[in-house]
């Protein structure tokens, strides 16, 4: 079974909520109005091996501007899966939901997706999510396998993919996620996710 603190979303929604919350006081812009919200399928519901309905895990940017996530159980209310609204900026939070069956390539393309539906201005949101990778981590920081990194743009920059480009926004800021999920995840496995 896999450890909650190597779920992808665990690792990845928390930087995403941080920028947005550093975003918003640098005065960012978020040019669509009211709920923006994503649904990622998370399995099926079983009784006696046998599937009765839908798993879903919604994620959202709400009214009051924060990020929030909820499982739900489309066949049972009563189900365990299902969760109270969570604060995505809570990592702790994050891991009590199960995020075991997010395909974990629609999971990076969907949350790029969902932030460019945003309409932000692109360039403040990329600063906004560096920022918060390099002040939420004490750096240098040392991975595990001895590997040193002064700050998150190196990281960032190590083995990057040489198709993707900045042209095309949407992979390009999949990439990054990608990059920001395993920078925070690292800093949680050698104790120096601040």
């Amino acid at each position: 079974m896999t450890d909650p603190s190597e779920f992808y979303a665990v690792n990845t929604l928390p930087p995403v909520s941080w920028a947005l919350a550093l975003y918003l006081k640098a005065k960012g812009p978020i040019r669509k109005k009211g709920v923006i919200e994503v649904v990622m399928p998370a399995g099926k519901h079983r009784e006696l091996l046998k599937a009765k309905g839908e798993h879903q895990i919604v994620i959202w940017l709400s009214d009051d501007r924060r990020v929030y996530a909820r499982s739900r159980c489309l066949y049972d209310k009563d189900c365990a899966f299902n969760s109270e609204r969570i604060d995505a900026s809570d990592r702790e939070a994050l891991m009590t939901v199960d995020w075991s069956e997010i395909n974990d390539r629609r999971f990076f393309k969907g949350t790029a997706k969902w932030l460019l539906r945003m309409n932000l201005d692109y360039v403040l949101f990329l600063r906004a999510l560096y920022t918060v990778c390099n002040r939420r981590v004490e750096i240098p920081m040392t991975t595990q396998y001895g590997r040193t990194f002064e700050e998150f743009d190196e990281y960032r920059r190590n083995r990057w993919p040489e198709e993707v480009r900045p042209s095309n926004r949407e992979r390009y800021l999949e990439e990054f996620l990608v990059r920001v999920c395993f920078w925070i995840q690292t800093a949680a496995v050698v104790g120096a996710l601040k």
